[in-house]
């Protein structure tokens, strides 16, 4: 007999929602349902309830990352004169999304230090959020008088959609743009957590879409996957994640499946396209084509588990009217103006 459990993410799958949170809501005991309802509530526009239900999932190791000792705030806590640990968390793209947040504990006169990747500290260090980014609070002897798993950030700070600010948060570096419309390419991610989400997507599908146009197009896939750029598409250095940083603020525009380089792309404030599959992650899971997360980002999802041609098919279309519209006024106009200047978590892994 199949399980309720695998049969509402079946029915998330195939891209009927509300089919699979009719059975979670039969389970009000079960952990496991309780965490893939956070989902569900937060695609109806709760994110605070939202992340009660996703925070269940800490219990079941499915959701975050180890616990530190001490207390977490609770929402809305007086925090003014604390030391607070934002511990990062989850994958790269997980502690950008959540760096974020490092700038609203200081604004409410908390004394933030981040505990973050050791590959992301030198990103995160230059902004001026913290009084210290470190690698491990663990092995840095820190004091602090709490500590904040990052990934429930927003619930900490008693947050709702309306509270989030998707203005940029990293801050762009100065470089030199070329004098072409310049679009940035990634086609995936960690294969592993690519396949568990059912992000995957013909390579060749991203590449038929965008290509054909008298414009600068640049690699921004660094490991698994990079040997299947095409010779159009340029090599470019990207050892570290200052460098990545770098070659992405020379971007126009930046085309990518759901990865840290989109959370990155659309941290620096650079136009974002997102290609997310039927059953997004839970950053995408409010219904439509932006996003309270980031006003640079537009989500192009998955019609139909295992097809993808809809959101290539738009991909197309638009990227055409992008560079149609840029050609008839002027809009590539150089290295000090351009484009852009102008005008599952959850529901398979709690399974």
């Amino acid at each position: 007999m199949t399980h309720p459990l695998d049969k509402a993410l079946q029915h998330c799958i195939n891209g009927e929602p509300d089919r699979s949170e009719e059975i979670l809501r039969t389970m009000p005991e079960d952990p496991r349902a309780l965490f893939n309802l956070g989902w569900h509530d937060m695609r109806h526009g709760l994110l605070k309830q939202g992340f009660e239900g996703m925070n269940v999932g800490r219990h079941l190791e499915v959701f975050g990352n180890k616990h530190l000792p001490g207390p977490i705030p609770r929402p809305n806590e007086d925090i003014a004169g604390k030391h607070v640990i934002l511990k990062c968390e989850g994958g790269f793209g997980d502690e950008i999304i959540n760096f974020r947040f490092a700038k609203n504990f200081k604004d409410r006169g908390a004394i933030v230090t981040i505990a973050a990747h050791p590959a992301l500290v030198p990103l995160f260090a230059r902004e001026g959020y913290t009084t210290a980014v470190i690698k491990a609070v663990e092995d840095m002897g820190v004091y602090y008088d709490y500590w904040v798993p990052a990934m429930s950030a927003a619930y900490c700070l008693d947050m709702e959609y309306s509270d989030l600010d998707g203005s940029p948060y990293l801050t762009k570096p100065e470089v030199q743009k070329g004098d072409k419309f310049r679009v940035g390419l990634k086609w995936s991610g960690n294969p592993q957590f690519e396949h568990e989400q059912h992000r995957v997507f013909p390579h060749e599908m991203m590449f038929d879409s965008v290509k054909g146009h008298d414009i600068e197009y640049v690699s921004l896939q660094r490991d698994e996957g990079k040997e299947l750029r095409p010779d159009w598409v340029k090599k470019v250095h990207l050892h570290q994640w200052t460098d990545t940083v770098n070659e992405i603020a020379k971007c126009d525009l930046v085309i990518t499946s759901c990865t840290s380089i989109a959370h990155c792309s659309a941290a620096l404030g650079v136009e974002t396209w997102i290609v997310v599959p039927i059953m997004p992650y839970y950053v995408w899971a409010l219904p439509g084509d932006r996003s309270p997360w980031y006003d640079s980002v537009k989500l192009f999802r998955q019609e139909k588990y295992g097809e993808w041609d809809a959101p290539f098919n738009k991909i197309k279309a638009e990227l055409n009217e992008v560079i149609s519209n840029a050609n008839n006024e002027n809009w590539l106009l150089g290295p000090s103006q351009g484009w852009a200047g102008q005008a599952s978590m959850g529901l398979r892994a709690a399974c």
